[in-house]
């Protein structure tokens, strides 16, 4: 297939591809978070009210605050909320086509299920951002093909996707703004425009999550420091276009919180932030086995074959990659709620995992030539990591915590209630440090009961509530059938033959795609070749990238 047909032909089926796998294993645990549920609510209010404050909250806790006319306002940036409105749009349209008239909450059901679709979409075009990246940093197309198939599917891009929290979100605007930033250094630092998009991205990313503005300075920073090795005058004005772009975003947020609570300071967040001790929070994040994320990407065991390479091809993104690591890493070890929770895994980190994956390019490029002791580990840690975010797609993780308040309860004393009960809160949880207790063990065991509950084996459904004083998660979220939307037994969301029609469609699909994206990396070997021998600064027009 020549390159010219690749040029587009590659991000369209890589589009396809993971819309189709995204949307198939979308969620049917349609409360699965509050944080989602409030920002959905923020958009219907605006949407069907005109109003940002939302009258019956579906979680009454710290997430929401009193502000002006004394109604209540969720304390989030309106960034997902924005991004779902036309969504939420749209499924409003179709239950009105169907006359589906069932809420969960305050929301329409098929309203709530195009909503929480946002993050599925996003996580589409995440990937194939992460294509035109490996591109853009000169491997050759088979092989950006194959990493991002490995970023989509086998690190924990994939269930962040489906959980519909704002990570997702976050991820793709600072990797647009990385790719951007690196296209403006390639093309010879003259395109300014390049810099202003990074900025736009950077800017929407503090509109969706307040603690984006940790990303700023290294983006900021990121053509200076090239400049300054390279002897290239043009600091200032580099870092004026990038402010254009990004300040507007800050204007957002003071609009947006005077709107709320008549401050441009005033967020609405009133818990407390700081104070996990830094070691104990570096170690959790990183090892632990309830929330490390070596554990839960276990790709991440092969950086030290790639990296030495991954330097010498491009040393200046190998520093930006470095400190985009190691910021929300030591930022977030002193935050209280470092965790996340209830979450898979450490979310707050998986900002980090486009810049963990892409150095792994070196071993795709150098394949052929790498021992088969390298190849076989890598072959493994690809399927393990494949296996785990399957199981994490498949049930929902309020299994996992159905099982920890049975655990918390067994330490009790009904009599004189001594021992540690469970306690929802980000400072009650006690599983981090307890191997038989990993949510990933967790997984798979509940993986296998849920699919002896579907063949008709009863033994293993959850029901009743483990703490008389505590809510449980039975009423609420599938835990006794697999999570996705097409296997819901809780709303009644079209037919089953209508919904298992939608989903075969999807598989079919998903599954061509793959299969002709799979037809593209076979390629003859001379045109391999001489593709891999165009220099490095080509790769970002390869890559359509103006």
């Amino acid at each position: 297939m020549p390159a010219s047909i690749r040029r587009w032909s590659d991000p369209l089926l890589l589009l396809v591809f993971f819309l189709c796998v995204y949307l198939l294993t979308g969620s049917a645990d349609l409360l699965q978070n509050g944080d989602t549920d409030l920002r959905i609510q923020t958009a219907q209010a605006a949407v069907d009210h005109h109003r940002v404050w939302i009258e019956s909250p579906m979680w009454l806790d710290t997430r929401t605050a009193i502000g002006r006319g004394g109604h209540l306002y969720a304390y989030y940036g309106p960034g997902q909320a924005l991004v779902v409105v036309p969504l939420y749009v749209l499924g409003q349209v179709l239950a009105m086509a169907i006359n589906l008239h069932f809420d969960v909450g305050t929301v329409n059901v098929i309203a709530l299920y195009a909503s929480r679709s946002a993050d599925l979409i996003l996580g589409a075009i995440l990937a194939v951002v992460f294509y035109l990246m490996a591109v853009s940093i000169g491997f050759r197309r088979n092989t950006a093909v194959v990493l991002t198939l490995a970023f989509g599917l086998a690190t924990a891009a994939w269930p962040d996707a489906q959980s519909a929290l704002e990570q997702t979100q976050v991820d793709l605007c600072l990797l647009l703004a990385v790719l951007a930033a690196w296209a403006f250094i390639k093309r010879g630092m003259t395109n300014r425009w390049l810099l202003f998009l990074s900025g736009c991205a950077l800017g929407f990313g503090v509109v969706t999550r307040y603690d984006f503005t940790l990303y700023i300075p290294v983006l900021l920073l990121f053509p200076a420091a090239v400049r300054i090795a390279r002897a290239r005058p043009g600091i200032v004005k580099d870092m004026a276009t990038m402010l254009a772009g990004i300040v507007p975003g800050y204007l957002v947020i003071g609009l947006w919180n005077w709107i709320r609570f008549a401050s441009v300071t005033t967020t609405g967040l009133h818990e407390r932030t700081f104070g996990e001790p830094p070691l104990f929070g570096l170690a959790s994040l990183l090892v632990s086995p309830g929330k490390g994320l070596v554990w839960y990407v276990p790709l991440v065991f092969l950086l030290p074959w790639a990296v030495p390479a991954f330097v010498r091809r491009r040393p200046e993104l190998s520093l930006l990659f470095a400190a985009l690591f190691l910021f929300p890493l030591l930022f977030y070890a002193n935050v209280w709620y470092w965790h996340g929770d209830p979450a898979w895994g450490p979310r707050y980190l998986y900002v980090a995992l486009p810049y963990l994956i892409l150095p792994l390019g070196e071993i795709v490029e150098r394949w052929r030539r790498e021992p088969a002791s390298l190849k076989a580990a890598a072959v493994g840690l690809v399927v393990i990591s494949l296996a785990i975010q399957i199981a994490a797609v498949s049930v929902t993780q309020w299994r996992f915590w159905y099982h920890q308040e049975v655990l918390r309860m067994q330490t009790a004393s009904p009599a004189t209630w001594a021992g540690q009960p469970f306690h929802w809160g980000p400072t009650r949880y006690h599983y981090y440090w307890v191997p038989s207790e990993s949510p990933i063990i967790q997984q798979f065991v509940d993986l296998y009961q849920v699919i002896r509950l579907d063949t008709g084996d009863p033994r293993y459904a959850l029901s009743g509530q483990p703490d008389p004083y505590v809510s449980s998660p039975v009423p609420n979220y599938p835990v006794n059938s697999l999570l996705f939307w097409w296997t819901d037994v809780q709303h009644p969301v079209l037919g089953p033959r209508t919904r298992g029609g939608i989903a075969l469609i999807l598989a079919v699909v998903g599954l061509v795609s793959l299969l002709a994206l799979l037809r593209s990396l076979r390629l003859p070997a001379v045109e391999s070749e001489r593709e891999s021998r165009v220099p490095a600064e080509r790769g970002t027009q390869a890559a359509g990238i103006p």
